[in-house]
């Protein structure tokens, strides 16, 4: 480390290309599928049928209502009695209360994913990076160190590759000096 008092500004946030995008491309694929199923659900619901924009729930009780027939002959009126169920207005649902509640229901649902493709994806980089600061550790105290072990689809193979051959050479090293 420099002992300047100046605080030094980082201009270059891309240091390791390859593992920076490949990050940023699995959030970046998480958060289209996110948007497109929000969009279609948004669609299919703007798609189904509207009374005037809005939805109703219909009364459990019939109201009886009349509705005028001419009579046999052509010339006289009957009213016949008829049980139809109205709009209940006190439960009135319209589009924007619809989709905020399925905007909010998707929402909820794609937190949970990306919390979870986090703890994944979070697992593949902190394992490694545990190995790697445990034996640095080990060799930091002068103790036996091993070759680092990572499972395929970890992180950082580069790095524990190096390490591994500054472990080896420490191997060898001890062996000659013993």
């Amino acid at each position: 480390m420099h002992s300047s008092n100046k605080k030094s500004f980082r201009f270059n946030y891309i240091i390791d290309r390859e593992f920076q995008f490949r990050f940023l491309f699995h959030f970046f694929v998480l958060f289209v599928l996110g948007v497109l199923s929000s969009l279609v659900v948004l669609y299919w619901l703007n798609q189904m049928k509207y009374e005037g924009g809005a939805v109703f729930k219909l009364r459990q009780d019939p109201m009886q209502v009349y509705y005028k027939v001419e009579g046999e002959d052509g010339k006289s009126e009957k009213f016949i009695p008829r049980e139809v169920f109205l709009p209940d207005y006190d439960h009135k649902l319209d589009r924007y209360s619809i989709q905020f509640t399925a905007v909010a229901i998707l929402s909820t649902i794609y937190l949970f994913l990306i919390l979870v493709f986090s703890i994944f994806k979070s697992h593949k980089m902190a394992g490694p990076i545990h190995n790697i600061k445990m034996n640095l550790q080990r060799l930091a105290n002068g103790e036996n160190t091993y070759p680092i072990r990572t499972r395929k689809g970890d992180e950082f193979q580069e790095l524990v590759d190096a390490l591994n051959l500054v472990i080896e050479k420490r191997i060898v090293q001890d062996k000659k000096n013993n």
